[in-house]
């Protein structure tokens, strides 16, 4: 489920911007990560989960390590 805050974020200390647009404000998700032959023996769960940031911009959709990611909300 996609938060309902746009994030910022930050992976290797350096704040994530849109590879397109070049803004910064991300809809947030977390995707397990599956390959069909995971999906076609049942063991999706073993899969690694990613980090999906959406551009809130253009749509763009980045995806990262979940740990390397550091997530910041809008103050208010």
């Amino acid at each position: 489920m996609a938060g309902d805050q746009p994030v910022w974020a930050v992976a290797g200390e350096k704040t994530v911007t849109c590879g397109h647009c070049g803004q910064g404000w991300f809809w947030h998700r977390r995707a397990v990560m599956s390959s069909s032959t995971a999906s076609m023996f049942g063991v999706d769960a073993f899969s690694p989960e990613a980090a999906l940031l959406s551009c809130t911009a253009c749509g763009r959709i980045e995806l990262f390590e979940p740990r390397a990611l550091t997530l910041r909300h809008p103050e208010g």
